[in-house]
């Protein structure tokens, strides 16, 4: 009788340890004895290895896209240092780019929010902060989702010095992911 107290202490073990594979990895030693046994208990040690194998198998998919989501991510542009008095040049640069454009309700579009974010910072470092009101209804019709993705950008940085804004612009102009552009001619 006392096997099956064991027995069932390590199925209960087993049967606990769902997410985590270093616990799962113990109870599964543990339960290595009922691979001898035939019945409900072996079966329940198989689908534990089952599951051990699918979740080593996602976190080593999860650990190969972060590793190749943070190279592929990275701009062939960044550079080791950046100088804030780039910032005039680029200024006139960043808004001719051809942006991807993302669509949104009532068939309006917006610009990706890497363009947002250098709009926030130039417009803080050339203008200050940010005291208009947030547009609400553009000319057409309809909420102004360019118009208010803007102030939100240039909201956020509000209180930033100007020299910080400007070299965060051009840190951010040369870091933004390619992806944001249909064709990167930066």
């Amino acid at each position: 009788m006392p096997e099956i107290a064991g027995e069932d202490a390590v199925l209960a073990k087993l049967a606990s340890a769902t997410d985590s594979v270093d616990a799962l990895s113990v109870a599964i030693d543990q339960a290595s004895f009922l691979d001898q046994k035939p019945g409900e208990g072996r079966q329940k040690l198989r689908a534990a290895r089952t599951r051990l194998r699918k979740l080593r198998h996602e976190q080593a998919a999860k650990e190969a896209a972060a590793a190749s989501k943070s190279l592929a991510e990275r701009s062939p542009h960044a550079k080791e240092s950046y100088d804030a008095n780039e910032g005039e040049a680029l200024g006139g640069k960043y808004e001719k780019l051809n942006w991807r454009i993302v669509s949104k309700p009532g068939g309006a579009t917006v610009k990706p929010d890497e363009f947002y974010v250098l709009y926030g910072y130039f417009m803080q470092a050339t203008k200050g902060d940010n005291v208009e009101d947030r547009p609400m209804w553009a000319e057409k019709g309809g909420l102004d989702f360019e118009g208010r993705a803007k102030w939100d950008a240039w909201t956020a940085v509000k209180g930033t010095a100007t020299q910080t804004a400007m070299l965060a612009f051009v840190k951010n102009y040369y870091e933004f992911s390619a992806k944001a552009l249909y064709m990167d001619t930066r």
